[in-house]
């Protein structure tokens, strides 16, 4: 389906939906390979946590009421591990936390509530909370941990390894090709007359590796339809990243490539300022995502539509946006959305200097981004927000 100059919403939900439909490979890593990557099935527990009745506190296993006897085996005063067997009603074992409690335990006295005379252990707190952590009940034997399209953070990891997990199964990272288009485009130095800077060959790709694809192979392309009809052909990639290219001058071929491969449009151009030439097309296993020449505008769209596109790929569903208070008005008389970086202060978001569709220090003082909607809003107004993924 094609979306004219689509609201950025509907975007970012097309250009995931579109990579979320393409296959996605397998592969199983230890746990200690696991984390930041995409978890490929859901998840079930192995086992029970904690697997026996512990002990949460520093104290005495107790049955009944008290005053209790201490155990004949145990020295008084010492703090020691459960050695098996039951507990009689009015003896007192100590245990330490995370210890296995013998059967009969009714609670655990904490050290600090009680005290130890002529064998003779006496509570000193009147209240009494169990201080027991019952078998299973953090997790039992196949209790859903985590399911299949998440994010494997370090908590989500250490998750599945009390769950009894080894090893998961994990999304293939996904193949990306960038292509930086452009005649103009010159690799280091400082430009001459009538040239500018590579901005996206050296941070794109780690940027795309940071949100879960494999390294990325890049390409400088002249402003050429054949040149860019050869960099964008490639089939044996899941992602396909450009810049520049997507407007409608005499020098921009990526619309026509597409068009001459079979590519199917799925966006074509944002309702948003910087960004708005901004296309996402689908050709077999392989999606595009035509980023506009321009920094600003091409870090934008990475941020709005890109971060989504990835998600999609690695079978994840794009986190909502945020939202933030204005703390200055922001004019926009013109149609469609306008983004803007902005920096969080006591007073609220207030959009950072010098940033338009070229240039780049505003993003790079920057908290996060801010969406405007067409007319402009006020301080103190709410206005949705995305994170950056840096």
């Amino acid at each position: 389906m094609t979306v004219r100059r689509a609201d950025w919403r509907v975007a970012r939900a097309e250009a995931s939906d579109a990579a979320r439909a393409l296959p996605r490979d397998l592969e199983t890593v230890v746990l200690a390979d696991a984390v930041g990557r995409t978890l490929a099935r859901d998840a079930t527990s192995l086992a029970r946590v904690p697997g026996s009745d512990v002990s949460a506190m520093d104290g005495w296993a107790v049955a009944g009421e008290g005053p209790w006897r201490l155990g004949p085996s145990i020295v008084a005063g010492r703090v020691a591990a459960d050695d098996g067997g039951s507990l009689p009603t009015g003896v007192a074992r100590p245990v330490t936390t995370g210890a296995v409690v013998p059967d009969g335990t009714d609670r655990v006295l904490r050290s600090e509530s009680g005290h130890v005379a002529d064998g003779v252990l006496t509570a000193d707190d009147p209240r009494r909370p169990p201080h027991v952590r019952r078998a299973g009940e953090e997790i039992d034997r196949g209790d859903a941990l985590i399911t299949a399209g998440t994010l494997l953070t370090p908590p989500r990891v250490a998750v599945l390894a009390l769950g009894g997990h080894d090893a998961v199964p994990v999304v293939t990272r996904p193949t990306v090709a960038l292509a930086v288009l452009g005649d103009e485009v010159v690799a280091e130095g400082v430009p001459e007359r009538g040239t500018v800077r590579d901005v996206f060959s050296v941070p794109v790709p780690r940027l795309l590796g940071s949100l879960g694809t494999a390294s990325a192979t890049t390409t400088r392309v002249a402003d050429d339809l054949d040149a860019t009809i050869a960099a964008l052909d490639r089939s044996d990639r899941r992602l396909v990243v450009t810049t520049g290219g997507t407007a409608h001058g005499p020098t921009d071929h990526v619309r026509a490539a597409l068009d001459r491969l079979g590519a199917e449009l799925v966006v074509d151009g944002l309702a948003m300022r910087p960004g708005q030439p901004l296309v996402v097309a689908r050709r077999g296993d392989t999606v595009y995502l035509c980023l506009p020449g321009n920094p600003m505008a091409a870090y934008v769209g990475l941020v709005v539509v890109g971060t989504a596109v990835v998600d999609g790929l690695l079978g994840r569903r794009p986190a909502p946006p945020g939202s933030v208070t204005l703390a200055v008005d922001v004019a926009h008389p013109r149609p469609g959305a306008l983004v803007q970086a902005y920096r969080a202060t006591p007073d609220g978001a207030v959009p950072t200097e010098r940033q338009s569709s070229a240039m780049l220090r505003g993003l790079a003082d920057a908290d996060g981004l801010l969406v405007v909607p067409e007319g402009g809003a006020r301080a103190g107004d709410v206005v949705p927000s995305l994170g950056l993924p840096w």
